[in-house]
């Protein structure tokens, strides 16, 4: 049942897509591959150019589409893997938990903090603090093949930027349907 909050966010985003459609007809699925790119480009991240043409679904995803964040690194790469991302694509997506209140850095600014965070939380106490992050988050740092992108990601933002923005676009392409041309 939707809570008067549910409700008004409804509104919203109906407007909101009602003013997108009136310049150009979207579907929902373009609204929220849309607004995760403008998200983390508002935030300070990288402008991602998104495509539009996707087909909304009449049905929900499957369960278990989203990897469960109690997973170690083998079963989130395995996760990642059966979908067609490579273990790069991983750790460049779970920087988007940069965002937000686990404790990377600021809930608002879209950077490569938590690669930092990663790195000293695991460094400093041999492993990270149950506050920070997701037990998924906590995982990453212990598989080597991972470290190595995290470290990357953390010297490098401009890196990260580039690989987050290639493998988002992966990510919301993955599994659309779209309209014929």
């Amino acid at each position: 049942m939707l809570g008067p909050f549910n409700w008004m966010t409804i509104l919203i985003l109906e407007k909101a897509k009602n003013e997108v459609d009136a310049m150009q007809p979207v579907s929902w699925a373009d609204m929220i591959a849309m607004a995760g790119a403008e998200a983390v480009s508002v935030c300070g991240g990288p402008t991602i150019r998104v495509a539009l043409g996707r087909l909304d679904s009449k049905e929900p995803d499957p369960e278990g589409k989203l990897p469960e964040e109690t997973l170690d690194a083998a079963g989130l790469k395995q996760s990642f893997q059966t979908k067609g991302f490579l273990t790069q694509e991983l750790v460049a997506l779970s920087g988007a938990h940069t965002l937000g209140n686990k404790g990377f850095g600021s809930p608002t600014v879209f950077d490569n903090s938590y690669f930092k965070v990663l790195i000293e939380e695991s460094v400093s106490s041999g492993s990270m603090s149950s506050m920070t992050g997701l037990p998924s988050d906590r995982a990453l740092p212990k598989d080597e093949e991972c470290l190595r992108w995290i470290k990357k990601y953390a010297d490098d933002q401009n890196t990260f930027f580039e690989d987050f923005e290639k493998a988002y676009i992966k990510l919301v392409n993955s599994g659309a349907r779209w309209t014929s041309l």
